[in-house]
């Protein structure tokens, strides 16, 4: 008996020895699969993300699907995930809305509020939420556009009998964006014809009979595919502008995929973008000159004021989107982003600026004014900015530097990401290094101010663990970029040429 007792004491203790070194493991491995989860920026629980789809905004709640996988990281098996929130920082993890079934992938597209009931699928005195997307048959290839129905505020759906609602046996037709048309009464989608560089506009009355009505291009950027086109107002003093915007899958200005758009006038039928003289030329107008925004659309009736919208973006590329080293986890969305129609030297542009709602989540922000980079960088090693979760705004003015202004972060003393304003050439240059992936991933982006650059300079960067958002003179110029620092011993610093700029301007560190 007194053997039996010391064989289950030895066993127990085993036992106990084995459950601690198992959490112990899963502890270590959960630590790994969070290592670059960031705090402010949408990602999945799980598995695979990409293109923002359906997003739209009814009885307080803002809408974001997605493109999903629910079974890896990696892209496959298509089927909208779903998420919601009520400030587009904090987000509510909803069940998978919209699954592929029976070989039928459930690709990008849009969602609306059918407050008119044009559908019919309306129950009771709630509106139904209907979705408008395309779906792919693995079998065939084809891409045609289908639609579902919800009566319960988006949380499940019910696929359309009568689907698919558009077929014109295309194998690169996809991406249907809906709004309503409020002169005509009527539903407009706005489709890519990807490899045709095309963009169709089909109207309907019912959201399930369409008829073409135009197509515009090819224009601009044309080398590689066009996808998730979205079609949309700003206001710019009282004017009222339309804008296309269209995703490059390649061909962007930093390598690989991006968004390119257009400004002019819509008619209800077609889209006619503004003659100028940048368009002899053939000049570009890019959102974004980082590497990694893409397939971004705006909220359907998002309480937007002053002629604004909201939208946000895929934050990768495709170019090595698969390859980026996160574990249980791929892709995350952008911080959404407020559209603002502004105009330079007689031309429209658009500015972006990080939602406002972002701000509630600061728990402790620095202000300094007037500083040198000395006492800057003191402050900031002080402030311990290694978990690299802020927000740094600053403010110089060009014609106190001789040679450069540099913002740098740097991991175990090399650098990964680079911010440099040159004022010979009157260019920010953004490199990004990681030599531990693809060589697409390596990096040296530029944009050349547009105005003087004598006047005072303001930058504001947003980093989240896994990634650098710039935003330069209120948005207009924007660089995206994801970084993954092999740990977070990381530095942040300033430097100028032979110290030459003695003073910042103003800067302001937040710590979310």
């Amino acid at each position: 008996m007194e053997e039996f007792k010391k064989i289950f004491k030895i066993e127990l203790m085993m036992m106990l020895i084995a459950f601690l070194l198992c959490n112990s493991l899963q502890s270590q491995t959960d630590e790994i699969k969070e290592e670059f989860r960031p705090k402010l920026h949408f990602t999945p629980e799980k598995n695979w993300v990409n293109d923002p789809n359906g997003m739209f905004y009814y009885d307080g709640e803002y809408h974001l699907f997605y493109q999903y996988n629910p079974y890896g990281t990696k892209w496959g098996h298509m089927s909208w995930g779903h998420a919601v929130s009520t400030d587009l920082i904090k987000w509510n993890h909803l069940p998978v809305a919209l699954e592929e079934e029976n070989g039928v992938m459930i690709f990008s597209g849009s969602a609306v509020v059918d407050w008119n009931n044009s559908s019919g699928f309306g129950s009771g005195s709630k509106p139904a939420i209907v979705a408008i997307y395309t779906s792919y048959d693995a079998k065939t290839g084809f891409q045609h556009q289908s639609i579902a129905y919800s009566n319960d505020k988006g949380r499940t759906f019910t696929k359309y009998k009568g689907n698919p609602v558009l077929n014109i046996d295309s194998k690169e037709f996809r991406d249907p964006k809906v709004f309503w048309y409020e002169p005509e009464q009527k539903w407009i989608m706005t489709l890519a014809l990807s490899t045709e560089h095309k963009i169709q506009f089909y109207s309907s009355k019912n959201l399930k009979d369409w008829n073409l009505m135009s197509e515009f291009g090819p224009k601009g950027v044309i080398t590689g595919v066009w996808e998730c086109p979205d079609l949309f107002t700003l206001k710019y003093k009282g004017k009222t502008k339309w804008v296309l915007g269209v995703n490059l899958g390649s061909g962007s200005i930093a390598g690989g995929s991006g968004l390119q758009y257009f400004i002019g006038e819509f008619d209800g039928k077609n889209f006619v973008a503004d003659q100028s003289a940048s368009e002899k030329s053939n000049e570009v107008n890019y959102i974004d000159y980082g590497k990694d925004f893409y397939a971004a659309v705006t909220w359907n009736g998002a309480p937007d004021k002053k002629g604004t919208k909201t939208w946000l973006g895929w934050m990768n590329n495709w170019q090595y989107a698969n390859d980026i080293p996160t574990n249980g986890w791929r892709g995350s969305m952008s911080l959404p982003r407020k559209l603002i129609l502004d105009k330079e030297q007689g031309k429209y542009i658009i500015r972006q600026e990080a939602v406002q709602s972002v701000e509630n989540y600061i728990k402790s922000k620095t202000k300094l004014k007037g500083e040198t980079l000395a006492r800057i960088n003191q402050k900031i090693e002080e402030t311990d900015l290694k978990e690299l979760t802020f927000e740094m705004a600053y403010e110089f003015e060009p014609s106190k530097i001789s040679g450069h202004l540099e913002f740098e972060i740097l991991n175990n003393d090399k650098s990964i990401f680079q911010l440099t304003f040159n004022k010979s050439t009157n260019e920010f240059v953004v490199k990004r290094v990681d030599n531990n992936l693809k060589d697409e991933f390596q990096s040296t982006q530029k944009i050349t101010l547009s105005n003087n650059a004598d006047k005072s300079i303001n930058v504001r960067l947003f980093l989240d663990k896994n990634s650098v958002e710039v935003f330069i003179n209120d948005g207009r110029y924007v660089f995206t970029n994801v970084i993954f620092p092999k740990d977070f011993n990381t530095k942040i610093h300033f430097s100028s040429t032979d110290d030459s700029l003695s003073k910042m301007k103003a800067i302001t560190i937040s710590k979310y």
